[in-house]
């Protein structure tokens, strides 16, 4: 399957997101959904325990057209559902 490369903002990016204590990296990549929201795809990139023993997931979500660019951020492990 295909995965994405990074290119050198988007992986300082994940770097940075992924220095926290309890971080971890999906490797590859895994194409995701956001549940909830029409339109909203993208890829995981990794995954974090907290404290609180919540599961959270790094993503670059793409909303709306492919091409219109990507949010990285954190979201609730149960709002993220596989691909493929």
């Amino acid at each position: 399957m295909w995965t994405p490369e990074p290119d050198e903002a988007l992986q300082r990016e994940l770097d940075a997101a992924l220095a926290r204590p309890g971080a971890l990296h999906v490797r590859p990549p895994r194409p995701v959904e956001l549940a909830g929201e029409e339109k909203a795809t993208g890829w995981l990139w990794g995954q974090l325990r907290t404290t609180d023993g919540t599961w959270l997931g790094l993503a670059t979500i793409h909303r709306g057209r492919f091409f219109e660019g990507a949010e990285l951020g954190w979201h609730p492990a149960e709002d993220l559902r596989a691909l493929g």
